[in-house]
């Protein structure tokens, strides 16, 4: 099954949406497209409720390895969000990568995101006017607004960039 990745530069945030099973190759060009991105210090929103993988400990360690860079950057808030009936990975990633940032576990989307705005990071209402071009009310502004946006579909070993555009809001 697919991996689903949105990076909103506006807002510093990328969410990724993963379902069915997922291969180690799927997350590699996931974390891969991370890296070459150089998104480390935004916050991520990673919703895998519905995933499955089985990884090994020592592939996770690899995955957080790559995921890091040569520099001292700080890695940005990490919310997943979870099937808290099942461990695996998310709870794994956690606990090996807990001191490079913010990491927690969520069963919601809503409570994703309000832990994100505690964090300070993925709060539209705090950014400029001048940063807000083209994007709706600011009442109304997210990382899912943002009309620049960048989508990736990863399906296997292929990759296509999707168009986004800007979600009405009413």
């Amino acid at each position: 099954m697919p991996i689903y990745m949105e990076i909103s530069r506006l807002y510093r945030t990328v969410t990724i949406v993963a379902r069915g099973t997922i291969t180690p190759e799927e997350v590699r060009a996931m974390a891969k497209r991370l890296a070459d991105a150089q998104v480390r210090p935004f916050a991520k929103i990673l919703e895998v409720a519905g995933a499955r993988t089985q990884w090994t400990e020592a592939q996770i360690m690899q995955l957080a390895e790559l995921l890091r860079p040569a520099s001292n950057e700080k890695r940005g808030p990490v919310a997943f969000i979870v099937d808290m009936g099942r461990v695996g990975f998310p709870q794994a990633f956690a606990r090996l990568t807990q001191s490079e940032g913010p990491i927690s576990l969520f069963k919601s989307l809503h409570e994703a995101r309000d832990w994100l705005k505690q964090v300070g990071q993925a709060d539209a209402t705090a950014l400029p006017e001048s940063e807000r071009a083209g994007t709706v009310g600011v009442e109304n502004a997210s990382p899912w607004t943002d009309p620049e946006r960048e989508g990736i579909l990863i399906r296997g070993e292929r990759q296509r960039g999707v168009r986004v555009g800007a979600l009405n809001v009413a």
